[in-house]
Parts: C-alpha cells; structure tokens; sequence
C-alpha cells in the first residue's frame, strides 16, 4: 500500500463557514471573487465556491438544520459537524485534500495511524454550463482528530470534476489564482508537525525561522505560535473560540498585486500591508484573514 505521504493529499479546499451565509456571499464578491451559483448538500447546508485551477474556498453555512442527520452514517452527518461548529465559532475550520483515488488514499491514511472515521458518498443538485439541472457525485473520508480539534482534514473525491473545476468560475476580478497556503495557530507546534509528517511526508515538513511549513503538492499547511501570528499579520486577528490549535487565514496567490488593491479599494474594503503582500480584516472574510499575495519562493 503507498502510504499517504506519498499520494500528495494537497490542499483540495478549505472551508470557511459562516453564520449568515448570504451577507458572507456579498462580501466575498467585494473582495473581488466570483462565487460559484448557490448550491445545496442533501444534509442542511448551503454553499458556493471560490474556484481556481486547482483548489478553491467553500463558504458554507446552514440552510435548514431540519435536514441534519440526512445521509448519516455510523452516526456522522457533515451538516451536524457544521451546526455544531457554527454554534461556538465562524471561520476556517476544516480542510478537504484532494484525492483521486478515495478507497485507496483513505485506506493509507488509517494505516498511517491517524485517527479516521466514516466515509460519506453523497450527490449534490447543481445547474451546468449549459443551464441543465445535473448532480455532482462526491465522496469523502473523514480525518478528524478530537485533540486538534478544527485542524483536523478529510479526504474529498470529486467523481464528476467536470462539473466543479469550470473554467468559467475561475475568472476573478481581483485577480486570485490559488490558495497558496492554509495559516494555523498553534500553542504547541509539534502537534500540527508530527500530523502532517504523518500525511505528507519528512521531507514536505520543516522549521522555517521557528514555525512549520508543510508543502503539500498543492499548497502550503503553516503553523505559528500566537506571538508569531502577532507579527505576521498586521490585520486585527479573527475572534477566538478555543485553545486548540485551529485555522486564521488563508493565503490566496494573485496574478497583479496592484490589480488587487485597487478592487478592494473600488469596492470600500480597507486592507493592511503585511510583509507577503495584503490583507483583509477578518469581519470582511468570515472570521478569517484573506492574505492576497503574488507568487515568489518566499510567498509564506
């Protein structure tokens, strides 16, 4: 069996979820994205998506908690999870890699020893280019680790990925091509550290100046120490709702800085310079830090 940390389980998408999903869909388009259509999971929730080449950001929240328990198995329901999360804190929470592979990559992630659950196969109503009502077929492993708590993961297999990796969502006005990196705070970065040479690999995970960067094939995973968020980031810092380490911000790479600056400032939507590029308030981003940065070596 290839174990997980040769599979290059990139970042697939990161969620951002919110409270009130349609006030959090406005803002985003001021920061200069074009979401998705709005799209319904079987299990309560609502969402749209921030898509790129090869990743994208869902923003999710919950549309009829009446449908929690929809699609369970063994007695999870993703819409249940959601509702929970939403009921203490807004924000990043979990993070989907990328699998082609589900009943491969899933099997080599339990025999790595992280902890793992059910997996879920669900379908999800969506229109298609052509304007003909379709269903994405989805399937997900789930990865999450009660200790860590909001950084735990799971695996996501799109079966029908023509109908999500469309080139006519990726056209954004602020120019967002990727994100490049999934930023953490930690109390204790030998936690994240040991999980993610556990998923990636020794060689994908390191120290760099005291905090650590995990190259994922597609995108970075980084965990800081609170007093290095504080330096890093020059925006006030999203709401905290635990001690446990749990996701800020989301480095989103973009084609022309300057492109960027001047959609956020057509739109009214203030921004900090930071030492990677700019960035937005989390009250703007759904409880969460939205760095734009261009591409360099040196991007995180």
């Amino acid at each position: 069996m290839i174990p997980p940390n040769q599979r290059r389980l990139g970042i697939d998408h990161p969620v951002v979820s919110v409270r009130n999903h349609p006030e959090a869909v406005e803002k985003y388009i001021r920061l200069g994205f074009s979401p998705s259509p709005i799209s319904y999971h079987p299990w309560g929730s609502v969402l749209t998506l921030m898509m790129f080449e090869n990743n994208f950001i869902e923003l999710i929240g919950v549309d009829d908690p009446g449908k929690f328990g929809t699609g369970e198995v063994n007695g999870f329901c993703y819409g249940r999870t959601l509702g929970e999360f939403l009921d203490r804190s807004e924000g990043l929470g979990l993070v989907a890699l990328h699998s082609k592979d589900i009943e491969g990559d899933f099997a080599a992630v339990k025999a790595s020893g992280l902890p793992t659950q059910q997996r879920v196969d669900f379908r999800r109503k969506l229109t298609k280019a052509d304007g003909t009502p379709d269903e994405a077929v989805v399937s997900l492993g789930m990865m999450m680790d009660a200790e860590l708590g909001d950084v735990s993961n799971f695996l996501c297999q799109q079966h029908r990925p023509e109908f999500i990796w469309r080139k006519d969502w990726q056209n954004h006005p602020n120019g967002a091509l990727a994100v490049d990196g999934v930023i953490y705070v930690s109390p204790d970065l030998d936690v994240l550290e040991a999980r993610w040479r556990k998923l990636f690999g020794d060689a994908n995970v390191h120290r760099v100046e005291g905090h650590v960067e995990a190259e994922t094939g597609c995108g970075r995973m980084v965990a800081l120490t609170q007093a290095q968020v504080t330096a890093r980031f020059n925006a006030r810092m999203p709401i905290a709702y635990t001690d446990k380490p749990h996701g800020i911000a989301l480095q989103i790479r973009v084609r022309d800085i300057g492109q960027t600056k001047q959609v956020l400032t057509q739109n009214g939507v203030a921004f900090d310079v930071t030492a990677k590029g700019i960035a937005v308030s989390p009250e703007d981003a759904g409880n969460t830090i939205i760095e734009f940065a261009e591409a360099d070596s040196n991007r995180i």
